[in-house]
């Protein structure tokens, strides 16, 4: 694996700073493959830039009725949320 740098984030904003700032940034968060990509060299970023912190796991209802997803809401967890099996039957499967 090669070096890199790393830095965990308090807002989405900053996250958009930091990956611009940085040549060959990448965003990581739980459930991603990006560091067993990285130890084969497939990936290879200069920074990290870890969002985990920023809220994006959360299932919210739309002013519309429909559901915003966050990026970092597990299969699990959405599978299981009651609107998603009501409503969106073949995100639950």
């Amino acid at each position: 694996m090669r070096a890199f740098s790393y830095e965990r984030v308090s807002s989405i904003e900053a996250a958009a700073r930091a990956a611009a700032a940085t040549d060959g940034a990448k965003f990581i968060a739980g459930g991603t493959n990006l560091l067993d990509l990285m130890k084969l060299e497939i990936e290879t970023p200069t920074h990290l830039v870890d969002v985990n912190g920023l809220g994006l796991d959360r299932i919210e209802a739309t002013p519309e009725g429909g559901l915003r997803i966050g990026a970092l809401v597990r299969n699990t967890d959405l599978a299981a949320d009651e609107r998603v099996r009501r409503d969106y039957a073949l995100l639950s499967r």
